[in-house]
């Protein structure tokens, strides 16, 4: 009897101690697939692994640990979350402040599993200045402003980014067009150019700003080239005024010369400018003439006012007293002298 009772007892401790390194071993291996699948981001997955094996092994501080750690980064992922549904409502601030909250709490565990949030935690951190970029972006008017935003931008690999960084490029070349047309219009030329060199510096070969700056120098030239052909048409201008007033600033209206009862001859006549500008000291030469044509008298006489303002008239008069025997005497133009102002 003792003998056979010491061999069932012998082959029961051989059978539990058996069982129990079996449930040990799957329990260390459990354990090590729960912390693949949660690296993996397979949280829930993980979970259900821990809790089977941690009623298998309750007293196991290594599987407890692994939960508590599990358990907290799950709690940081709700907390994510959190943090994207107040991104979509634009509660930017918000958002910032509790993904602040999240990063404290991943920072001061620093394990293995809360590295796993890290990729989503960074993503939101981008979306938020992606956001607060485009709510920034409807109040500027700058073009470096707006270039200081897209910098902001080209780090950031995310479709949101992509679309900000469109945005901003359709602004910068709205505000560089428009700037240029209004440049135009005032005939501002290089200011024009210069605003649509502006907006190629931050959206490079942009085909509607290239065409833009085609357009501007086609107008420039077309203007310069207008500008030149009007001062040539104002220097020729100028040229013949020069030459009428040099030459036929003064029309000879009327001339005439009559004998009073006594026998005095006068001679009056009256003038009038045809220069474009001021015409002073006018002189008539003119010759007295007999019935038959002869000169008898050749002389000059001035014209009053001395100066004549463009289209003004003058007048002139000299009274004779040498020719009581003519009975007919007539008077001619020679010549008209004067001084351009």
């Amino acid at each position: 009897m003792p003998a056979a009772v010491l061999i069932v007892i012998a082959a029961a401790l051989g059978f539990f101690y058996n069982h129990a390194k079996q449930v040990n071993q799957t329990v260390l291996e459990d354990k090590k697939k729960a912390e693949e699948l949660a690296l993996d981001g397979a949280y829930k997955e993980a979970e259900k692994i821990l809790d089977k094996a941690s009623t298998q092994r309750p007293d196991y501080q290594a599987l407890q640990r692994s939960l508590s750690t599990l358990h907290s980064v799950q709690g940081m992922e709700d907390d994510l979350d959190t943090v994207e549904k107040l991104i979509e409502e634009n509660e930017l601030d918000k958002a910032l402040e509790e993904l602040a909250q999240v990063n404290k709490q991943m920072r001061d565990q620093g394990n293995r599993l809360v590295v796993t949030l890290t990729p989503r935690l960074n993503q939101l951190d981008s979306r938020i200045t992606v956001g607060k970029i485009n709510n920034e972006v409807k109040e500027l008017t700058k073009i470096d402003e707006l270039a200081d935003k897209l910098n902001t931008l080209s780090g950031l690999d995310l479709e949101e980014a992509a679309r900000a960084r469109e945005k901003i490029t359709e602004k910068i070349v709205s505000i560089s067009t428009k700037q240029a047309e209004e440049a135009m219009t005032e005939k501002n030329y290089n200011e024009a150019i210069a605003s649509v060199d502006e907006g190629l510096q931050y959206v490079i070969n942009h085909e509607k700003l290239l065409q833009l700056k085609e357009r501007v120098e086609q107008e420039k030239k077309a203007f310069e080239q207008e500008k030149q052909d009007r001062m040539e048409r104002a220097m020729e201008q100028q040229a013949m005024e020069e030459m009428k007033n040099r030459r036929e600033a003064i029309e000879v209206l009327d001339i005439s010369a009559s004998k009073d009862e006594f026998g005095d001859v006068t001679i009056e006549g009256e003038v009038q400018s045809e220069a474009t500008s001021i015409i002073s000291s006018i002189e008539i030469t003119y010759d007295i003439l007999n019935e038959d044509d002869e000169v008898l008298e050749s002389d000059t006489a001035q014209v009053y006012p001395m100066y004549l303002n463009p289209e003004d008239k003058g007048s002139f008069e000299q009274i004779y007293y040498d020719f009581e025997k003519e009975e007919k005497i007539s008077v001619e133009v020679t010549n008209v002298q004067w001084f351009v102002e």
